[in-house]
């Protein structure tokens, strides 16, 4: 196999340039590329970041959770019980993060798959219960058009 199609074979990474506006146009070759992977795009914006992760999902909605940490604790005994109550509430994780700002709070964010709306409540109760978790904030979104 000569080496142009065997690092085509490879999928490696894709870019393109557009223009920031509110319809944003993906060139069709990278379109049909990643339409197998998802029908549907999840932007994340990180704060006053200039970078913006996309994660495909089949999903109709997702979830946004915010919890609101004690100074310096995004440690140990906080992932350990994330993990946890993660693997209890079997939710699809598409993205997390985690910081601790000089002198404040720490924040983890995450966005999940989120189609059972029943389910709400119970992932509410239980992710606020993470050790070391002082406030919860959840943001349900739903696909725009």
């Amino acid at each position: 196999m000569p080496d142009s199609e065997y690092y085509e074979s490879k999928k490696l990474a894709q870019c393109f340039l557009a223009k920031l506006s509110p319809e944003i146009k993906i060139p069709k070759t990278i379109h049909d590329a990643l339409k197998p992977l998802g029908k549907n795009l999840v932007a994340v914006i990180p704060g006053e970041s200039k970078k913006l992760t996309f994660f495909l999902t089949d999903c109709m909605r997702v979830l946004f959770v915010k919890l609101l940490l004690d100074k310096s604790s995004l440690n140990e005994s906080f992932f350990t019980s994330l993990r946890k109550t993660l693997q209890e509430l079997e939710i699809t994780n598409l993205f997390s993060t985690g910081i601790c700002f000089k002198d404040e709070i720490c924040v983890w964010e995450g966005v999940f798959e989120f189609e059972d709306d029943s389910r709400y409540p119970q992932v509410e109760e239980k992710m606020s219960q993470i050790t070391h978790v002082n406030k919860a904030n959840f943001e349900k979104i739903e696909l725009q058009d």
